[in-house]
């Protein structure tokens, strides 16, 4: 349960700092106290929307091919920040995809639109196909360095 409302602060993180177009530490700590007590809660909150926040570009960019129609820009503030987390986890942490996409997915239905839980879910799992071939064609390092 604690990383369910870890990621639902994280969200929550996004939501703020890409309506207020900044990563500002005084509202980030307001938010994060007045939501949780748990310190560790807090951190790991913080420390996973810092990264999705600076992945963004990356993020949106991907989003954004795969999705034409309803790039990053057209999307409700909630579904954009909810795929930015998203894919920043997958490609960021050894969290099952399939428990990330889920996740998502409740966080739409909580927080978004009627419509959100089904696109957050078709995105994620396009993202999730283009990532598991990426990573199954990437080149292993070599075990033995060569003199």
């Amino acid at each position: 349960m604690s990383m369910r409302k870890t990621r639902q602060l994280a969200m929550q993180l996004l939501f703020l700092w890409d309506t207020g177009g900044e990563n500002d530490p005084a509202t980030t700590g307001q938010l994060t106290h007045d939501v949780s007590d748990d310190p560790i809660l807090r951190k790991k909150s913080v420390d996973m929307a810092t990264g999705a926040w600076e992945q963004r570009e990356v993020s949106d960019r991907w989003v954004e091919r795969l999705a034409p129609l309803w790039p990053p820009p057209r999307q409700p503030v909630v579904d954009r920040n909810i795929l930015r987390l998203a894919v920043w986890e997958m490609t960021n942490t050894p969290t099952d995809p399939r428990i990330i996409i889920d996740e998502a997915v409740e966080l739409a239905q909580e927080y978004s639109t009627a419509q959100s839980d089904a696109f957050i879910n078709g995105v994620l799992d396009s993202i999730l196909k283009e990532h598991m071939s990426l990573v199954a064609h990437a080149p292993t390092p070599d075990p033995q360095p060569q003199s």
